[in-house]
């Protein structure tokens, strides 16, 4: 895991060329994985380089939101947890971009029911997880149609405008569902705060974003990578 570690570091690299080797010769499978492709992994000695693009290389997509029902249900019957349905999908749609946290998320919210004798609830999940999940009030409308407007090389003036295009209207329907999402905001107030829409304007535009996300993967990972802007720093994959 994380083999782009190892870039630059000559000693391990020696180790691991000839672990690849005698693994390889023994007709082994090798599986590693990376943040980016071997090509790109500049520190790398070219004999490592050449090996590692011996073998199929795939990019692994942020798992959807069904695929993150399925893992953490596998994991809860691994670990002979009993998780109500209700819970098990609260997580899923809280925690999209990575599976070590969502799997820790699951850990942390047994354990902390388990201390505390009481049932799960959607009470119990925000307090468990209070440190791991930004505070909903802290996202503002503003900072939202911002960040949006920023990450599609927009202005704020034309995601409040009346541009139905396609280039403009998916990127403020993105912003009605994070706001929907991430704040603590009413869909009348989203709608004020984008130019004055009414709230089924704002419920349309949220429900056709999170059928996309099922459906598109780029898309589902520009929406998080927008969603980590809101609360430090990244920026969108084309």
């Amino acid at each position: 895991d994380d083999i782009q570690f190892i870039a630059g570091k000559e000693s391990t690299q020696e180790e691991f060329f000839h672990t690849f080797n005698t693994l390889h010769g023994q007709d082994k499978q090798i599986v590693m994985s990376s943040d980016r492709p071997p090509k790109a992994m500049v520190t790398l000695e070219e004999r490592l380089r050449s090996r590692f693009e011996w073998g199929l290389t795939a990019d692994i997509q942020p798992p959807d939101y069904e695929t993150r029902v399925a893992i953490l249900r596998s994991k809860a019957e691994r670990a002979r947890y009993s998780i109500p349905a209700d819970i098990i999908e609260i997580i899923a749609r809280k925690f999209q971009s990575n599976i070590r946290e969502l799997e820790g998320a699951l850990t942390r919210i047994v354990a902390y029911a388990d201390l505390r004798g009481v049932p799960m609830t959607i009470e119990l999940i925000d307090s468990a997880l209070a440190d791991l999940l930004p505070r909903r009030n802290e996202v503002k409308p503003d900072h939202v149609i911002n960040t949006v407007a920023n990450a599609y090389q927009l202005s704020p003036e034309q995601m409040l405008g009346r541009d139905r295009t396609r280039q403009i209207a998916l990127p403020r329907q993105i912003a009605m569902y994070l706001m929907r999402e991430e704040g603590n905001i009413s869909l009348p107030q989203i709608g004020e705060a984008l130019g004055g829409r009414d709230h089924t304007t704002v419920m349309y535009g949220c429900d056709k974003v999170a059928d996309l996300l099922e459906r598109d993967d780029q898309l589902r990972r520009q929406v998080i990578e927008i969603r980590e802007q809101l609360y430090g720093s990244s920026s969108i994959s084309a």
